[in-house]
């Protein structure tokens, strides 16, 4: 019976603190709502990034195009073709990376999907994923910038 006492006591305890502090361990609606429109922002400010990244892309497109129409050497005119091949894949591919960032987005925005503690880590992991893969993607088109530089050079050279 003295066992009982003890036992119960800090049983009731336990069922007060719970009773009286709700939410202890479930996440405040708030708090997840605003974690919700902080991703949403983000991935937002990615798509428009990576429109601007498509643009960029679709405008060095558009001057390989013309190197290529005013260049007589053979040789130059298939590396700027190749040049050009290469720019459009990029583009295709800053297209799809948009595509995917739209749907990732649609996703944040259902509260449903984002209720689950494990679902909304796994959501803010793929959100970091896209915004490196958009960084790599710059990158990538920083250095065909350069490339496309090099090789306009050194057609004015030849």
């Amino acid at each position: 019976m003295k066992f009982r006492t003890p036992v119960l006591s800090i049983i009731t305890g336990f069922m007060l603190m719970f009773m009286t502090v709700p939410g202890l361990f479930a996440q405040q609606p708030g708090n997840q709502q605003q974690m919700q429109q902080q991703m949403q922002q983000q991935m937002q400010q990615m798509m428009q990034h990576m429109t601007q990244t498509m643009e960029k892309v679709q405008q060095m497109n558009q001057q390989m195009n013309q190197q290529m129409q005013m260049t007589q050497n053979e040789q130059m005119q298939n590396q700027y073709r190749m040049m050009h091949r290469l720019g459009e894949d990029m583009g295709m591919l800053a297209g799809n990376m948009k595509n995917t960032m739209e749907r990732c987005n649609l996703m944040l925005q259902d509260r449903d999907m984002l209720r689950d503690r494990d679902m909304q880590k796994d959501m803010d992991q793929l959100r970091q994923r896209l915004q490196d893969m958009s960084k790599q993607m710059d990158d990538a088109v920083q250095t065909m910038e350069r490339m496309t530089t090099r090789l306009r050079d050194h057609t004015t050279t030849d």
